[in-house]
Formats: structure tokens, C-alpha cells, sequence
């Protein structure tokens, strides 16, 4: 399929898939929009953010085996990413993929015009299931994004963390918390480049 049928398709899905997907991940989580901490957006428009994702992108993952268990077991791996807009850049998602084993799954995000932070979901391709948003924005360069989720029936803190937007090599770590924010544990970094990763 080309760039452009895969942009249709997905402008389809989203259209009908977003309200009732939405509205599901915010229940699971208990979690409002209004309840996420403001302090995580800056007064100004960042509805160009992302815009730095675009295109096609090498990847070099290296993910914990197993979170928040004292582990220190790391895997690390190679795949793609490809970074599409949509609503004229209101919006965007992403397709990671591994070299070894295929689709990992899509990232979704959409821009609050009112609250001045993007909202940003993941389905896994393991399960097809949206997860609970993390939201945030950028501000110097960094972006930080923060949100609510459970790990084996608990509940848990989600950070994500985007670094180096500007130069040919930006990276994306993700977090979680188990003690309501008071100690994080990284268990996923993502190296990005324009060209192959070896």
C-alpha cells in the first residue's frame, strides 16, 4: 500500500474509531483530561511539535525485560519508524517497526487547541488494544509527557521523555512509577536516525 492509501485508511479508522476509543482509554484510567497536572504545558501553541517525526527513520530499541522488579535485563534491537500528519499537523501518527519479528504497533496523537498539549495513545501489535494517553509538550527542546496506566493489576505512572528534536538524532525514553511519581524506572529508549543503525 502507498504513503498516500495508508494516510486515507488511517483518516478512516481514526474518524470512526476516535471518539468511542478516546472516551474508552480515559475511563480505564479514571483519568480526565482536566485531572492531568497543567504544569506539563507551556502558554504558547505547540501544534507543530511533532513535526520534526516526519518521514522515514532508523530505529535502535532497547527495552527492560521486565519493569519495575529490579531487573537490569535489557534486549536491544533494530527496526523502522514512519511518521505521518494528520489534520494538517493537528495530529500524527507513527508505525514502528522491528527488523526481527515485524509490526510493534502505532502511535496516535492529537493536539488540544484549549489546553495547548498533545495527547498521545499506543496500540501494540501483540493486541490491537488503544492504551491510556500520556499528555504533555515541548518546551527548550524537550518534551515530556506524563499519564496513568496499571502493570499487573497495579497502578502505575507513565513518563515518556523526547530529546534532541533538533539535531539528526533524536531519542524517546519511557518510564514508569510505582510510587506515585517519587522514583522512576526507564525501561524503554529509542535511537533515532535518518540513516541505518548497524
Amino acid at each position: 500500500m502507498n504513503i498516500r492509501a495508508r494516510r486515507t485508511v488511517a483518516y478512516i479508522v481514526l474518524a470512526a474509531a476516535w471518539p468511542l476509543a478516546a472516551s474508552n482509554a480515559l475511563a480505564n484510567t479514571g483519568t480526565s483530561m482536566e485531572q492531568i497536572p497543567a504544569s506539563i504545558s507551556a502558554h504558547t501553541d505547540h501544534s507543530r511539535d511533532f513535526d520534526f517525526l516526519r518521514g522515514h527513520w532508523y530505529v535502535r530499541n532497547k527495552r527492560l525485560l521486565k519493569q519495575l522488579q529490579g531487573s537490569n535485563d535489557w534486549t536491544a534491537s533494530s527496526g523502522t519508524l514512519i511518521g505521518m500528519p494528520l489534520l494538517e499537523g493537528m495530529g500524527n501518527y507513527d508505525e514502528l517497526r522491528s527488523d526481527d519479528t515485524g509490526p510493534l504497533g502505532v502511535s496516535i496523537r492529537f493536539y488540544d487547541k484549549q489546553a495547548r498539549r498533545w495527547s498521545d495513545y499506543w496500540v501494540a501489535h501483540r493486541d490491537g488494544v488503544l492504551q491510556p494517553a500520556v499528555f504533555g509538550a515541548f518546551a527548550d527542546g524537550v518534551g515530556m509527557f506524563e499519564g496513568e496506566d496499571t502493570l499487573d493489576d497495579r497502578p502505575i505512572r507513565v513518563r515518556q521523555l523526547w530529546t534532541g528534536i533538533g539535531t539528526a538524532t533524536p531519542r524517546w525514553e519511557q518510564a514508569f512509577s510505582g510510587d506515585g511519581g517519587r522514583t522512576w524506572e526507564t525501561n524503554w529508549v529509542m535511537d533515532f536516525s535518518r540513516t541505518p543503525v548497524h
